[in-house]
């Protein structure tokens, strides 16, 4: 049964569980974490550590039980996509092992995948 404006009554009190999806989508967006939260946390979760140098370019160093050793980048891939990121790195070390990287990202957080 409508209502003299037209809209149903279940209309108007879905409006406040729609308002509430669109607001977590929002707050979803602005809080999706960026590459250098990425590195952040790939420093604390892994121990790899990012620097960028003129002339060599990105370096990747891993520091595990005290000792730090080079790390060679092999491939990566970002999928943004508005509410989440996922990071795909590989890396191998001067040993030949290969470190792969997978991560989820949304809001400002990080999870193995």
């Amino acid at each position: 049964m409508r209502n003299r404006f037209g809209y149903e009554p279940n209309l108007i009190r879905k409006l406040p569980v729609v308002m509430s999806l669109v607001t977590l989508v929002v707050i979803m967006i602005i809080t999706n974490p960026t590459r250098t939260d990425f590195y952040r946390w790939l420093e604390s979760e892994y121990g790899i550590h990012v620097s960028y140098d003129i002339n060599a370019g990105k370096t990747y160093t891993q520091i595990t039980n005290g000792q730090e050793k080079s790390l060679i980048f092999r491939s990566g891939h970002i999928q943004h996509v508005g509410i989440y990121t996922t990071y795909d790195e590989l890396f191998t070390d001067a040993e030949g092992n290969d470190i792969n990287i997978k991560a989820l990202g949304i809001m400002n957080m990080f999870f193995k995948r």
